[in-house]
């Protein structure tokens, strides 16, 4: 019984250290394609100068068949087309974070999970007004003149302007950004393409029927 344990966990440890130098060539290979000369950064390059060259957004069949890109499914280009049009963003994220995953999606996760913490920690730390020194400015404001104070005080609120000048720009999602996010979605959750595709269908039939309504 003894001998059967210890060989099945022999057997267990070769297949875990197995696996694990699998992982590490797989980490080793995503590094590789999406620097410059690598797989992914070739591919993006490459879309970009089709769609540039044939003057269209979106490749068809057709268009990827002359380019003979027709065997690459289209998640794959799609987020090699994202890594060229965000190199520098995952260039600059990769050195930061070292980040370890082996797969652009992984990557997409992780890069807007670290935005969006960066926005709660910038929220947090936003610096609160001084109490003592605000009350120094409303004793000063008080020993101006009553009229040239109601005078410089006409069409002005009190409500306090922060940023004045800045504005937040947020760059709209693409038809092929929503698709490529929803086959993320689909993979996550283990969805097949053919469910997901039917019950976006039923959702759009769903939509048309109560706006007629």
């Amino acid at each position: 019984m003894t001998n059967s344990t210890n060989q099945n966990t022999t057997t267990l440890q070769n297949e875990g250290q197995a696996l694990t130098t699998a992982f590490n060539k797989l980490k080793g290979a995503f590094k590789k394609s999406i620097k410059a000369e690598g797989f992914d950064f070739r591919l993006g390059t490459l879309i970009k100068q089709i769609k540039e060259l044939e003057n269209v957004s979106t490749l068809s069949n057709k268009i990827r068949k002359k380019y003979k890109i027709d065997t690459i499914d289209r998640r794959r280009t799609s987020e090699a087309e994202w890594l060229i049009d965000n190199s520098q963003s995952v260039a600059d994220f990769v050195k930061k974070t070292k980040f370890s995953g082996t797969a652009i999606a992984s990557l997409q996760n992780a890069m807007r999970k670290a935005s969006k913490d960066a926005d709660t920690s910038a929220k947090a730390d936003k610096p609160k007004t001084d109490a003592k020194a605000s009350k120094t400015v409303s004793k000063e404001t008080a020993k101006v003149d009553d009229k040239s104070s109601k005078v410089s005080n006409i069409g002005q609120s009190d409500t306090k302007v922060e940023n004045f000048g800045k504005f937040e720009t947020k760059s709209l999602l693409t038809a092929n950004d929503i698709a490529l996010e929803m086959l993320v979605q689909a993979d996550t959750n283990q969805v097949s393409y053919k469910e997901l595709v039917t019950a976006l269908v039923e959702q759009i039939k769903i939509l048309n029927t109560e706006e007629v309504a």
